[in-house]
């Protein structure tokens, strides 16, 4: 049995010491591996640049002291940034957290940039300062914006030196990192290191391909809009749509790779690839496009290579990426077989074009193997690989577009040769069509003459008949003024005389008067209706022409000398004999004229009548009469529409003379009825002549049987007094007792005025104008307390007196009434609108009137009480210079009104006695003049708004004052001079008057109610 041995002391204490070794060098490696973290050494950086993958530590959660070099980093976890985020699921989870590399650089290390590509938000920090930030970075994780740099940025690292990098990141939420199948770069942190001269050379944005997309947009662009307006020229060519949505697809695949190295968002990334993938889908298109052209029937294999290009959009894992491979062979296989196989069948223009497009695209794949195979890179050569890439993507569009040209081309050829031959056929019909046209022509020109000739003759008429519409109508408004005034002055006296039940023959001779007038109106319109109607018959009569003339101008004689007119008849010798004439329509004719020319000529001037035979051999067949006044005359361009119907020279509401424009036509259509013959001269301002020749015939045997004319034809009463003079008297009376109200008048017919006056001088102050402009003049110097006013009158019409009246503060008190023959609607709202207060129409009611007048005396009296009774109300304190406190209503309703506010010309008044109170020396004349008005205008108006004297204003005003004064608390001395009396004793005297009691009891019995 072999002996054990014993481990001895020495023994034992050899296992203690290799043991305690052990175990100090563990714990020497554990603290050297906490406090003294890995360091990358960056002594030299090679041309391809250095890519930062290890030495990093990560830790989640944000840290404050993330970026301070002195952190004890040593428990952090070793990570490498530059794997795809989706393998770092950690990064995700941590939301935001930090990353820390530690770099030792050689003493030859040069300037350093670094390149950042990154699926995250950044902040990066180099020995604890903030250098760049790449996106946004948030504790809110809706907040967080990934950002992509793809720069260079530069690096401030020194030779031989120590140095932190500390990366504070944060992953954006709703970003697809989870999703293991999707094609494109998602690297969660990539930073490259390179020296200045390396970095230029590796072209972060190549200029010639941005020259070549440029130029790829472009050409995409063209063939999209041509094949898109080929469309819309031929709409049955659908192949023109297939193609213009190829173009469209290469258009934004082509600015989707170009804009890919200026897309930093990873969402606009994400849509910039996936757009850019549209590429993939013009090999469909294309074949869509064909099949459409060439008119194949799609089957499946067809519906098998249109969806393969869309299977490239679904995601696969590197497992099966064969996949796409198989799919873009198989649609190359088919366009092979569709390009080679089919067009040869078809024997279609351009055929061969598009199979050498589809061998040349088929031929590019192989060419990029055989280039791949000999080293051929893309770097070295981009130019070439950029050609070639154009070349595949192009070749099949633009054969394709060539085709599609040869084919319009062809049908161009085809329809030009079809033109051909139908411009034979029709150059045959030509030459018969011609002939039918020019005889067309011809017949269309005759036409076109006779129409426009016919139109011309209507748009005449129509014009004529327009301009006779507005004639007539102002004819009847014009016959209606000349109807009413006599009307008026026939029913208003027989109302009258029936109420009163008495015999008054002045009264009635008017109503003769007037109503002869009416019946000369009357007549005349029959006359005329029968001038037009062929109706009106010549009635000759025998007698002695120079006598039957003489007693027609003797008529005239008496309205002649009461205007101031010179009639003058003077004769030639005339045989003594009677002759045959229509005595009937002579009259006529004469008075129209005569009057007339009385009518238009002012006082002062003249008329002459001169009468003369007209010979023919020893015997007398006619007379010639010469009517010749010193008028106002007629201005040339009316002077040919004078015999006109309706025709008036001043068709105005305020022409100077009446009439109904049908005096003078029915003078001329007589004198052409009697085979007579009439004419005028006239120069304005100067006179008016008119030439008459009238026929007679000589007595004989055959004509003994006509009758003789009897002297008592031509009536006196049948003379148009309206001729008479209008300058009526115009009284004025002195001023006198204001207690009766005062009426003016103005009105331009004279006995109408006459008449209204007589019926309202028995109840008012009566004064009369005969036309607006005077009874305006009148109106400022004896203010009326009521203007009875006709609308038509010369000068000045109503509706303007009407104006000036209410728009002139110190005339616009007097009340309004329209008195006329206008009955229209419109008219009275014109009335209205210019402030009348009321409106009546001829004929009138005198009973009517005098009850409006009265109504409008008894509200300016009512308004008078109750400006007055303001006095007696309470007001406000005169110290703090409040307004006049309204009166309550049961004042208001003891005069029947609604409430009013104060007068502004009674406030004028009071705002003018409120600034000098204190004044004694304020007099009836110092409030005129601070008023501009003259000393009788202000009693007027005073008068009539308030029933006081302008003095009695003052004073009871200066007493209201004192009242309010007392009530103030002021004593009767301060008050007296306050209210501007000069001695307390003569204001004591005037108060108590008024008052019926003194200053000291006024103040002690409103102490004691108070």
């Amino acid at each position: 049995m072999p002996s054990t041995s014993i481990p001895t002391h020495s023994d034992r204490a050899a296992w203690a010491r290799l043991v305690g070794g052990l175990l100090l060098i563990l714990c020497l490696t554990t603290v050297y591996a906490q406090h003294t973290p890995s360091a990358v050494s960056l002594v030299d950086i090679p041309n391809g640049g250095f890519l930062l993958q290890t030495g990093w530590r990560f830790q989640p959660g944000d840290n404050p002291n993330g970026a301070v070099p002195l952190l004890d980093d040593s428990r952090w976890r070793s990570i490498d940034p530059t794997l795809d985020i989706r393998k770092l699921p950690q990064l995700q989870q941590a939301g935001i957290g930090w990353l820390r590399l530690h770099l030792t650089t050689g003493p030859s290390l040069p300037p350093i940039m670094v390149t950042v590509f990154q699926s995250i938000a950044s902040e990066v920090y180099v020995d604890g300062q903030l250098l760049y930030r790449f996106g946004t970075i948030s504790t809110n994780p809706d907040s967080v914006q990934a950002y992509n740099p793809c720069a260079g940025f530069n690096l401030p690292l020194k030779p031989s030196s120590q140095h932190l990098v500390a990366i504070r990141f944060a992953c954006q939420a709703n970003l697809h990192y989870d999703n293991k199948f999707l094609p494109w770069d998602a690297a969660a942190l990539q930073m490259r290191l390179f020296s200045p001269t390396a970095l230029l050379t590796l072209h972060p944005i190549s200029l010639q391909a941005s020259y070549m997309d440029t130029f790829r947009v472009g050409i995409a662009f063209i063939l999209f809009i041509l094949h898109l307006s080929l469309f819309f020229a031929y709409r049955t060519q659908r192949a023109n749509l297939y193609a213009a949505s190829m173009y469209l697809m290469l258009l934004l695949a082509f600015l989707a790779k170009a804009s890919n190295g200026f897309v930093h968002s990873i969402n606009a990334r994400m849509v910039v690839y996936y757009v850019s993938l549209l590429d993939t889908l013009v090999s469909s298109a294309v074949i869509f496009t064909l099949y459409s052209l060439f008119n194949f029937r799609k089957e499946w294999f067809f519906w098998l290579a249109f969806a393969s290009s869309a299977f490239r959009f679904v995601p696969l894992s590197a497992n099966y990426q064969w996949l796409y491979i198989a799919v873009t062979y198989y649609i190359n296989i088919q366009l092979a077989w569709l390009f080679s196989v089919a067009p040869n069948q078809r024997k279609l223009v351009g055929a061969g074009i598009v199979r050498v497009g589809v061998l040349v695209n088929l031929a590019i794949l192989p060419v990029f193997s055989l280039l791949s195979a000999l080293n051929f890179t893309a770097g070295e050569h981009e130019w070439v690989y950029h050609i070639l890439y154009m070349v595949a993507f192009l070749c099949i569009p633009l054969t394709l577009s060539l085709r599609l040209a040869l084919e319009h081309g062809w049908v161009n050829r085809q329809l030009m040769a079809r033109l051909q031959d139908v411009e034979t056929l029709s150059a045959r019909n030509l030459a018969q069509q011609q002939e039918k046209q020019q005889l067309l022509a011809e017949q269309n020109e005759q036409l076109e003459l006779q129409v426009a000739d016919r139109t011309r003759e209507l748009n005449q008429k129509a014009d004529q008949l327009r301009e006779m519409d507005v004639v007539k109508s102002r004819f009847f408004s014009n016959i209606t003024h000349e109807f009413r005034t006599p009307l008026s002055l026939i029913l208003s006296p027989v109302e009258k005389l029936l109420q009163e039940n008495r015999f008054d023959r002045p009264t009635l001779t008017l109503v003769h008067r007037n109503a002869d007038q009416l019946l000369r109106l009357i007549n005349q319109l029959l006359d005329l209706s029968k001038l037009e109607g062929n109706y009106m018959n010549v009635a000759l009569m025998q007698g002695e022409v120079t006598g039957f003339i003489d007693h027609v101008v003797t008529l005239f004689r008496r309205p002649a000398e009461q205007k101031g007119v010179t009639l003058t008849y003077t004769v030639d010798q005339f045989p003594d004999q009677s002759y045959i004439f229509d005595a009937d329509k002579w009259e006529k004719i004469l008075t129209n004229l005569i009057a007339n020319a009385l009518k238009f000529t002012p006082s002062g001037g003249t008329v002459t009548l001169t009468l003369a035979p007209v010979w023919v051999g020893v015997e007398m067949n006619g007379i010639q009469i010469k009517l010749a006044d010193s008028g106002i005359g007629i201005a040339a361009d009316q002077l040919p529409h004078i015999f006109d119907r309706f025709y008036q020279v001043d068709n105005s509401s305020t022409r100077a003379y009446g009439g109904t424009g049908i005096g003078l036509a029915l003078v001329n259509e007589l004198v052409g009825l009697l085979g007579g013959t009439i004419t005028v001269e006239s120069q304005l301002g100067a006179g008016t002549t008119f030439y008459l020749t009238l026929p007679v015939k000589v007595m004989s045997s055959t004509t003994s049987d006509v009758p003789k004319i009897s002297w008592s034809v031509p009536k006196s009463s049948s003379v148009d007094h309206s001729i008479s003079s209008l300058d009526a008297r115009i009284s004025q009376p002195a001023i006198q007792e204001y207690l009766v109200p005062r009426v003016l008048i103005v009105e331009d017919n004279a006995e109408l005025r006459e008449f209204l006056v007589a019926e309202l001088a028995d109840v008012y102050d009566v004064i009369q104008a005969v036309d607006g402009q005077a009874g305006w003049v009148l109106i400022q110097t004896e203010l009326p307390d009521i203007v009875l006013t006709d609308v038509m009158m010369p000068q000045m019409d109503g509706y303007e007196l009407t104006r000036l009246i209410k728009n002139n503060p110190d005339t616009n008190h007097i009340a309004v009434v329209m008195l006329t023959a206008k009955t229209a609607q419109q008219s009275r709202i014109d009335g209205l609108r210019q402030g009348a207060d009321d409106y009546l129409t001829k004929p009138f009611n005198i009973n009517e009137l005098h009850l409006r007048l009265h109504n409008l005396i008894t509200r300016q009296q009512k308004l008078g009480a109750y400006f007055r009774q303001q006095f007696a109300l309470p007001t406000g304190s005169p110290v703090s210079g409040q307004p006049e406190s309204q009166p309550s209503a049961a004042v208001v309703d003891s005069f029947g009104m609604d409430s009013l506010a104060p007068d502004s010309f009674l406030l004028r008044i009071y705002s003018l006695l409120d600034q000098y109170l204190d004044d004694p020396t304020i007099s009836v004349d110092w409030l005129a003049d601070q008023l501009n008005m003259n000393r009788k205008t202000l009693y007027r108006k005073v008068q009539s708004l308030i029933q006081l004297a302008p003095a009695d204003l003052i004073r009871q005003y200066r007493l209201r004052k004192a009242a309010e004064f007392l009530r103030a608390g002021y004593n009767v001395t301060e008050t007296a001079d306050l209210v501007g009396f000069n001695t307390p004793s003569y204001f004591t005297t005037v108060f108590k008057e008024f008052y019926l009691q003194t200053p000291s009891e006024f103040i002690a019995s409103h102490e004691k109610s108070a």
